[in-house]
């Protein structure tokens, strides 16, 4: 869907304004390129991914709490234990939901979740950084390897063949999951990206700037390429300013309530608490993130390649090693925010929000949503009312394709002394990383089979297929 505006900005201005640099938007990706060259490979045209990495370390055990395991308990989290009470149950004798991921229920319900616990993979160094890298590069084995392994599935099956801008980012700094050779748009802050100066002068210095390298003098030989560069910033703006997002406040068709809360107008008061607000006004700018996340999804034209097909966004401050919290504190906070933007984007995505004027056709059934985090928590809370770094955690995957359920937890998966199984101290992983994505992208992303050591080098040779859980309806 094309509205197409006019827009100006000095090169300057643009970088600045836009919250760029180029790390996030090298002139490397501007440029044509074997990829953009490459004949579209076996990778589905009109698959989408939206991926959320929960920075700091996620507490899987008390997000998706093994109640049948008797180690879970007050004596070994004394001021985390959730009673079963208290929980959510997820219908298998064994696991529960923690109660602030409430909005998950409906998904769960429908079949569109699944629940994975026990991810991650063997000897984590329980840092922050080489966690982030690894699970954003795919290769635990480099650490240092800044490429990550949703671009090398994009270089492999040129999924970014022919589209404007087929892979969109929301965040501070441009994630690693995307990063490579070639350079996708992160977007810092979604309402300064844009131009900085309105009509008249926008359209003047947009008329100048496609102009700007039609009478080089002794450069020559770099007018293509100055040329070309011109001419996809300032078509990259246009694009992202036709998608309208600041105006774009789609609504709970149950409860009227506002599915991106991402200002005080649209995050009225809560009818369960007078005067109070549904959310902290600290979670808009992740709403925000999502919701223009979903609108790009929205706006690709399911007829062609010509549009985004991979979105992402981050959320900060799993990092609880103080106060994490029991059903309310600072894990709780976040879990309710995940679970609420979770749920929004089934809604928005489905074709089932209202005030939403622009009637978007449903793409629900060919959208995939993961979270990822680098690590869990320790499994007996330490000095400090919180939980420390350790390994394996849960995540979640949702979509109209997705097999939902509960995986990796229940009597089968779990056996008595998993929680304690590596040093004594951190939950053992059942199943690697890497396997769950890489059914997300073949079965899911549409990609092809021979690209597995590409993406995940040293898959086959470890064979990680036997790992494989069949998230994926094929």
């Amino acid at each position: 869907m094309k509205h197409r505006h006019n827009g100006s900005c000095s090169r300057r201005s643009f970088l600045r304004g836009c919250g760029l640099t180029l790390t996030g938007f090298g002139v490397s990706s501007l440029l044509p390129t074997s990829l953009v060259q490459q004949a579209f490979a076996m990778a589905d045209a009109d698959a989408r991914l939206l991926f959320i990495f929960l920075r700091g370390g996620n507490d899987g055990i008390n997000a998706v709490i093994p109640h049948g395991d008797p180690d879970y308990n007050s004596t070994n989290r004394p001021t985390l234990y959730i009673p079963p009470a208290e929980a959510i149950d997820l219908g298998n004798g064994f696991a529960s939901l923690h109660p602030a991921l409430e909005y998950l229920v409906e998904p769960y319900n429908a079949g569109d979740l699944a629940v994975l616990h026990r991810i991650g993979y063997h000897h984590s160094s329980h840092s922050h950084f080489d966690g982030q890298r690894i699970w954003e590069n795919g290769d635990p084995t480099r650490s240092k390897l800044f490429e990550g392994w949703l671009y090398r599935y994009i270089q492999e099956n040129a999924m970014a063949a022919g589209a404007d801008i087929p892979v969109l980012t929301v965040q501070s700094t441009p994630p690693l999951l995307t990063r490579g050779d070639e350079r996708f748009i992160n977007v810092a802050n979604p309402d300064q990206f844009d131009y900085l100066f309105p009509d008249p002068k926008r359209a003047k210095f947009t008329s100048a700037w496609r102009r700007r390298y039609e009478a080089l003098a002794g450069l020559e030989p770099y007018r293509p390429v100055l040329s070309q560069t011109d001419l996809v910033l300032t078509d990259t703006l246009d694009e992202y300013a036709s998608w309208g997002q600041d105006s774009w406040h789609p609504t709970d068709p149950d409860t009227g309530w506002h599915l991106f809360p991402v200002s005080n107008e649209t995050n009225p008061d809560d009818p369960a608490g007078p005067g109070g607000k549904k959310f902290d006004a600290g979670s808009y700018p992740f709403f925000q993130s999502l919701k223009l996340c979903a609108l790009a999804l929205l706006e690709s034209d399911p007829s062609n390649t010509n549009g985004t097909r991979i979105a992402g966004a981050q959320l900060d401050g799993w990092d609880t090693h103080e106060n994490q919290g029991q059903a309310g504190g600072t894990q709780a906070v976040l879990l309710s925010w995940l679970s609420y933007g979770l749920r929004s984007l089934r809604i928005v995505l489905s074709g089932a929000a209202t005030n939403e004027p622009r009637n978007y056709a449903s793409i629900w059934h060919k959208t995939a949503v993961t979270t990822l985090s680098e690590f869990g928590r320790t499994s007996r809370e330490n000095g400090s009312f919180g939980t420390d770094h350790a390994n394996a955690s849960c995540l979640f995957l949702e979509g109209g394709g997705v097999n939902g359920g509960v995986y990796n937890c229940d009597p089968s998966t779990w056996p008595a002394g998993v929680q304690f199984g590596i040093d004594g101290r951190y939950l053992l992983e059942r199943t690697d990383y890497r396997a769950v994505f890489w059914e997300l992208l073949r079965d899911h992303m549409g990609a092809s089979a021979a690209t597995v050591d590409s993406v995940f080098p040293g898959y086959t040779a470890l064979n990680l297929g036997t790992q494989e859980l069949g998230l994926i309806q094929v």
